[in-house]
């Protein structure tokens, strides 16, 4: 490991930090309305366009998640200049996510002098370009924006533990709150950090190279201190909360639902039909093969020397190397944990990988100080950039080309893009018929994100099983359902339209009034041409 840090000149530093921030907005912002919109991101979507007109968010402790992203949401709409929920697209929603993932780019440098420039350039370029987060952060869900406030406590009480400004403790505190509205998950990261924190005790004794310091993170005078400052760090995370949970405190049985939701999230960890190995997170971050190999082994690689170095590096500065072993055992605690739960979904492990990213900046950096010459210097650099042209090659492939392809190992049930083509034929249809119109979607799911996308359209019902009675112009209904429609449509006058994808296994089929059908195509028909 390496004896001394090695840095590289400020120029430098700057110069790669500003290839990887214009990395890092050229593969999040282009693009976003290419990919349809996944179930949960229509379903969130749809709840924002409740809010916004009710107020109060509806916060369902069951199936859904806390108000941390709506509001966010709301926050990004004043800034944009949005005043009607009918302005709001697919890629504005996840304009919202993809800020979040700036903002957490631009948090590590918080931890610059615990990473040095080497480590904290590379741990840049690295997220700039890695498939799994450039893929989450075009997402309309909570998991980036989770990782965000996350991110933002712990690197908050580590500023605070090299100032001792309060100011830090009050912003860790206002994040937590964030974090608790967020997601429910984020009791995992708590827990995790835990481990981390005693951890880095056990190994280092301090987060600061002090012989005596005011933290309760590390060696305090006395235990009346230390409530003290964890006071400026529980009190505005409470406020926040709840703020939050109640719609401005107006709403208090959400805040009560806020803490009886675990007995519900502990049922659903067992797997609520997202079982998987225990090892599937470790195949999204070292080696998966379905038609392409996707991997993020760099990372991973590097992350794992990281966490060597951690505890067996020589370090000029205890409380950076405090700070390192709490990040070692904080990401490896929340990857076991993960790994162990039957629930599992791939963007729930993106606090891990982010984890795993800053430890192979860490690591990395341990390597260049380990090797001084300029051969085996240039041989890292290249070895390094290969790897890092391979993730941008890969981090292309899964936001184009194979956007909703489930042989794209980040793409988890995901609608079909043939699903544009239905909403499209449904839209011209709709114009024809502005008076009568009236349409039924049979789906045991309610054909989401259907509800979503034709949210402008009156008179749009949806069922999970066919209903005794079918009276819509447009009725869609899903493959397995098919047969029942067709048994209560016997003798009317209806086109059944093409077959359309919703999702993998899931096909939807429509059926259209017959009138409405030939008007449809009287319009869209050419004319003959004459030839004289």
């Amino acid at each position: 490991m390496a004896k001394k840090e090695s840095n590289i000149s400020w120029t430098s530093f700057g110069i790669l930090a500003l290839i990887a921030l214009i990395l890092a907005v050229d593969f999040r912002f282009p693009y976003l309305e290419k990919r349809p919109m996944h179930t949960d991101e229509a379903i969130l979507a749809t709840k924002y366009v409740d809010f916004w007109k009710t107020g109060v968010f509806d916060y369902d402790n069951k199936d859904y998640h806390g108000p941390g992203l709506h509001n966010l949401t709301r926050t990004y709409g004043w800034f944009a200049g949005w005043t009607h929920p009918d302005q709001l697209t697919d890629t504005g929603l996840r304009r919202v996510v993809v800020a979040c993932s700036l903002v957490l780019f631009l948090l590590t440098f918080l931890i610059s002098d615990v990473l040095g420039r080497v480590g904290t350039a590379l741990a840049l370029l690295l997220m700039a370009v890695s498939p799994m987060m450039v893929f989450y952060s075009r997402y309309f869900i909570m998991e980036v924006p989770l990782v965000m406030f996350v991110s933002l406590f712990l690197f908050s009480c580590w500023r605070y533990s090299q100032s001792k400004n309060i100011a830090w403790l009050l912003l860790a505190g206002g994040a937590l709150g964030f974090q608790h509205a967020t997601k429910e998950t984020f009791i995992l990261n708590l827990g995790a950090a835990g481990c981390g924190w005693i951890a880095a005790r056990v190994v280092c004794g301090s987060f600061t190279d002090r012989p005596r310091n005011r933290l309760s993170l590390s060696s305090s005078s006395s235990s009346k201190k230390k409530n003290r400052d964890w006071l400026w760090v529980l009190v505005p995370a409470v406020i926040v909360s709840v703020a939050l949970y109640s719609s401005g405190f107006k709403n208090w049985q959400a805040v009560r639902d806020s803490v009886t939701t675990y007995a519900e999230y502990f049922q659903r960890s067992q797997g609520a039909g997202h079982e998987k190995p225990w090892h599937y997170y470790l195949t999204l971050l070292f080696w998966r093969k379905d038609g392409l190999v996707w991997s993020e082994a760099l990372i991973g690689c590097l992350g794992v020397v990281g966490m060597a170095y951690a505890f067996l590096g020589q370090h000029k500065s205890r409380a950076r190397q405090a700070f390192l072993v709490f990040l070692t055992i904080y990401t490896l605690a929340l990857l076991t944990v993960y790994s162990l739960i039957g629930y599992k979904t791939p963007w729930s492990i993106l606090s891990a990988q982010y984890g795993l990213t800053l430890l192979a900046g860490a690591g990395g950096a341990a390597i260049w100080g380990a090797f001084t010459g300029r051969m085996t210097r240039g041989a890292m650099v290249g070895i390094i950039g290969a790897g890092i042209w391979h993730l941008s090659l890969q981090t292309g492939l899964s936001i184009h080309q194979y956007r909703a392809d489930p042989r794209n190992p980040y793409v988890y049930s995901h609608t079909s893009t043939n699903i544009t083509d239905l909403v499209k034929r449904v839209e011209a249809l709709a114009i024809l018929q502005p008076q009568s119109f009236a349409m039924q979607v049979i789906d045991r799911d309610s054909g989401w994100p259907l509800p979503w996308y034709f949210r402008t359209l009156d008179a749009v019902g949806y069922q999970t099983t066919v209903p005794d009675t079918l009276q819509g112009s447009i009725i869609i209904v899903d493959s397995e359902q098919r047969a029942a429609v067709e048994a209560k449509l016997a003798g009317r006058a209806y086109e059944s339209s093409s077959i359309y994808g919703l999702r993998p296994n899931v096909m939807l089929v429509m059926f259209v009034e017959q009138g409405l059908w030939d008007l449809f195509l009287s319009k869209t028909t050419p004319a003959p041409q004459r030839h004289d």
